[in-house]
């Protein structure tokens, strides 16, 4: 079964499965790929609920604090020598899916984050997984585009005092979405950076939009994805050093998820997410490293993530 809200709509659900497609090109309804967007899946409706009986998954590997403060320290050791201005570490926290049910965690990451787009989904191939990502890739309603950079993240429970480190990084992930569009000749316009407030933490944003008489849909999202915000920079070195570095499959993590169809499009990254294996929920978070980067503050800043969904746990 498949249940999502895109912001400002209402909850969709469907019976059905999600088949493998060659790209989101041509295909109508709701999409999701892997880490890399070299594999893109399809949920095609059914008329009547079917019983899932998942295949195996094997649980993510979890990093503790000290070998994740290490490994910090190994990236900005060799950042230089990779050539990278941004690596973007992640790593898999794992708790016990107790005192609720994904239905019910689902319904209350709606209250929770209205302008978020939320989903859950149990599949025979894909697994489980739900999530309330608050990065919007791409949205266009017609010929209307908007798209969003969103770095830096602090608790929502202060006011975010934005260091050099956060504020560079945000901008690096401006640069990279205006030089696409430099690329592909489109006037645009900007408003930002601002504070953006996503449930428990505050993020960096700046809104950029623009119109185009011609579907530049799925080109724009193949240039965009993976963005500095999910893997560093430049982004297919950053990629190549993460398949190194960490130690678990980000899955469905930092992949592409949405809803796409001629009139529209709500693209988003896959972010503040969990799969959930046997009982556990297996939350994916990030942090951005830098050479200037803090290793206590990125374990923090980690933390801070993930209770987007493990606050709901309690």
């Amino acid at each position: 079964m498949l249940r999502y809200r895109i912001p400002g709509q209402e909850i969709v659900q469907s019976y059905g499965i999600f088949l493998p497609v060659d790209s989101p090109q041509n295909v109508s309804g709701f999409i999701v790929s892997d880490a890399d967007a070299s594999h893109f899946y399809a949920f095609h409706s059914m008329k009547q609920p079917r019983e899932v009986i998942p295949t195996k998954k094997i649980k993510p590997h979890n990093m503790d604090r000290n070998s994740f403060t290490r490994a910090v320290r190994k990236i900005q050791k060799n950042i230089k020598q990779l050539d990278l201005v941004k690596l973007v570490l992640s790593r898999a926290i794992s708790k016990p899916l107790k005192n609720t049910t994904p239905s019910h965690m689902f319904e209350e990451l709606c209250d929770k984050y209205p302008s978020a787009f939320v989903y859950h989904f149990n599949d025979r191939n894909l697994g489980e997984w739900i999530g309330a990502s608050p990065e919007l890739l791409l949205r266009r309603i017609k010929n209307h585009y908007f798209l969003m950079s969103l770095a830096g993240t602090r608790s929502s429970t202060e006011i975010p005092n934005w260091q050099d480190k956060e504020i560079v990084e945000q901008r690096i992930v401006t640069d990279y979405i205006e030089g696409i569009l430099h690329e592909m000749h489109v006037d645009y316009e900007t408003e930002g950076p601002y504070n953006h407030k996503a449930g428990p933490v505050t993020h960096l944003r700046t809104d950029l939009w623009f119109e185009s008489a011609s579907n530049i849909t799925h080109d724009l999202v193949r240039r965009l994805h993976p963005t500095p915000a999910v893997c560093g920079i430049p982004p297919t070195k950053a990629q190549e050093s993460l398949r190194v570095v960490e130690k678990h499959d980000r899955e469905l993590y930092t992949g592409i998820i949405g809803f796409f169809d001629n009139e529209q499009t709500h693209c988003y990254v896959n972010l503040r997410c969990a799969q959930i294996i046997e009982g556990v929920l297996h939350a994916y978070v990030g942090a951005g490293i830098t050479a200037d980067s803090k290793p206590e503050a990125e374990w923090i800043e980690t933390e801070n993530k993930s209770s987007t969904l493990f606050t709901l746990l309690n």
